[in-house]
């Protein structure tokens, strides 16, 4: 979902515009392509869905929108600003759970908060919240190993919503 906080731009900027965009890999036969100067704009407050079969760039577009990779060419522009290494106003949650075995729920869910500097107290409190949110009381002190699939996933939303994401992709 890409969102727009009013106080931050006005709304004809595009959330994520990406500009003749490629990347390719090395690799042992050579170079391979896995995207081609593509040209998106997505507006605020938007959700777009690629779909293509397995190994035609979609994780590639997403991984350059979250600054996860770099492009080999072209530009993303969040918000109408030329972007460059992670994006912060992005939150990502990748296709397996990125969960730390040795975290709760709760200190999982908080983490991202932690990493922006906010006190651990806080972070917990407002992880609780997402607890509630994401239907997981009872669950707060429990492992990733001892949950199911679909929890685990639900623990991961919460890690991206947690932080107020302008930007939730999923990769």
């Amino acid at each position: 979902m890409f969102q727009q906080r009013k106080h931050h731009h006005r709304a004809a900027v595009a959330a994520v515009s990406l500009r003749d965009l490629s990347r390719s890999f090395k690799s042992e036969s050579g170079a391979y392509t896995a995207v081609k100067d593509i040209n998106l704009e997505v507006d605020a407050g938007r959700f777009l869905s690629l779909v293509g079969p397995s190994g035609c760039g979609k994780s590639t577009i997403l991984n350059m929108i979250a600054g996860l990779l770099t492009p080999s060419t072209g530009t993303v522009e969040v918000f109408g600003t030329p972007h460059h290494g992670l994006n912060n106003r992005a939150s990502y949650m990748f296709q397996q759970d990125s969960l730390l075995p040795w975290k709760t729920v709760e200190e999982n869910i908080a983490l991202g908060l932690e990493f922006r500097r906010k006190k651990r107290r806080e972070a917990l409190e407002c992880a609780g919240e997402w607890i509630r949110r994401v239907g997981l009381q009872g669950f707060e002190k429990s492992y990733p190993y001892q949950l199911s699939g679909g929890m685990r996933k639900r623990v991961s939303m919460a890690q991206s919503w947690i932080v107020e994401p302008d930007i939730i992709s999923d990769g």
